[in-house]
C-alpha cells in the first residue's frame, strides 16, 4: 500500500476534485502578496493549504497562530488536504499521469520531507492525525463520487505514520446499535477524529439516509452508535467537547449548522451565531473555539473562528486559506 520516497522535496500538481473544498486552478504568475518567511515560525503555528492567487497557491503554508495575517512560511508540498500532529504530517493530493489521475497521501516529517506515500482510492475529503503523531485517518470519495451526488461512496482508512502502512478500513469494524449488531450494504464512514490516546475515536456513519455519530476503537475493530443527526465530528484538545455539523432541511439541500456536544453529559448546544452553512470538519483553535473554511467575497476560501459558548459571533481569521491544522 505504501512505498518509501526519497528526501527530496517534490512539487505535485493538485487537481480540482469534488471534496467539499475550493476548486483548484492554476495560480497566476506574480509575487506573493505578503512577506514570505525563510523558516517556519515558532509554535504554536497555523498550518493550512494556501488558495491565494500567487506562487503559494495550493501549497502547504504556515503562519504564527497569534499573528496569522503576518509573514508566512511556504513549503514545497502541494496538497488538497493537510494535517500535522506530534512530529508528523500528512498531505492528501491528486495528480495527473497521462489520462489517469492518481490519488495519494504523502507522509512527511517536521522538515517537510516526504517519508512514505500511501495510494488512495479516490479524491481526498477529510484527514486527521492523532495527537501523538502515531496514526492518521484519511477519507476519500470512491469512484469519483462526492457529497453532491446521490449514492456517493466514501472510504476511511487508518494509516500508521511510522511505517506508511494502512492499519484498517472502517468498513471492517463490527458496529453495534442499541446493543445489537448493526450492518447494511450502504454503510459510509467519514470525518474520523481521534481521542488523545490515538486509539479511540469518533466518526460519522451514514446509512439509510441517516448520519450517525459513532465511537470506535482501532485496536479492537469495534464501534457503537452514539446518536443520530451528526456529521464530521471534531474533538476538542481536552476531549471534553465535540463540534459537528447538523443537516438542516432535506439531504438534497446541502445546508449545515454547527453544534457543540458535551461528551460526558450528552448535552447539545446549537452554535446559532454562525448563520451560514458550514460544510467542513472544524479544527479547534483551542479548547474554547473552532475554525472552519467558508467561500469568501472574491476568495476561494477564508478561515473563520467561532467560540463554542453559543453566544459569541464568528470572526475572520485568515483569507485565502483552507484545511487548517493548529500545530502546538
Amino acid at each position: 500500500m505504501s512505498r518509501p520516497i526519497g528526501p527530496a522535496l517534490l512539487v505535485w500538481c493538485a487537481l480540482a476534485s469534488a471534496c467539499s473544498g475550493p476548486a483548484s486552478s492554476p495560480a497566476p504568475a506574480g509575487a506573493s502578496s505578503r512577506a514570505t518567511l525563510a523558516t517556519p515560525p515558532a509554535r504554536p503555528q497555523l498550518m493550512f493549504v494556501s488558495v491565494a492567487a500567487d506562487d503559494s497557491h495550493q501549497h502547504l503554508a504556515i503562519v504564527p497562530l497569534g499573528a496569522p495575517e503576518g509573514g508566512r512560511f511556504v513549503a514545497p508540498l502541494a496538497c488538497d488536504r493537510i494535517y500535522f500532529a506530534g512530529a508528523r504530517g500528512i498531505c492528501l493530493a491528486s495528480s495527473a499521469k497521462g489520462a489517469e489521475v492518481e490519488h495519494y497521501a504523502d507522509i512527511f516529517n517536521d522538515r517537510f520531507e516526504p517519508t512514505y506515500r500511501v495510494r488512495l482510492t479516490g479524491p481526498p475529503s477529510r484527514v486527521r492525525i492523532s495527537a501523538d503523531g502515531r496514526r492518521a485517518a484519511a477519507t476519500v470519495f470512491e469512484s469519483g463520487h462526492s457529497y453532491a451526488q446521490e449514492g456517493f461512496s466514501t472510504k476511511t482508512t487508518v494509516i500508521d505514520l511510522s511505517s506508511g502502512t494502512v492499519v484498517c478500513d472502517l468498513e471492517e469494524f463490527a458496529v453495534w446499535k442499541d446493543g445489537d449488531r448493526f450492518h447494511a450494504k450502504d454503510f459510509n464512514f467519514w470525518g474520523l477524529t481521534f481521542e488523545r490516546d490515538g486509539n479511540a475515536f469518533y466518526a460519522t456513519l451514514d446509512t439509510g439516509g441517516v448520519s450517525y455519530l459513532v465511537k470506535g476503537d482501532v485496536d479492537s475493530r469495534q464501534m457503537r452508535v452514539v446518536r443520530a443527526g451528526v456529521e464530521c465530528p471534531s474533538l476538542s484538545p481536552d476531549n471534553r467537547w465535540l463540534v459537528f455539523k447538523k443537516r438542516i432541511g432535506s439531504r438534497s439541500r446541502g445546508w449545515w449548522q454547527l453544534a457543540r456536544f458535551d461528551v460526558a453529559t450528552g448535552g447539545e448546544t446549537v452554535l446559532a451565531k454562525e448563520t451560514r452553512s458550514v460544510d467542513d470538519q472544524v479544527e479547534w483553535l483551542d479548547n474554547d473555539a473552532v475554525m472552519y473554511h467558508l467561500t469568501g467575497a472574491g476568495t476561494a476560501a477564508d478561515l473563520w473562528v467561532l467560540p463554542v459558548d453559543g453566544a459569541s459571533s464568528p470572526r475572520l481569521l485568515l483569507s485565502n486559506a483552507y484545511s487548517p491544522a493548529v500545530v502546538r
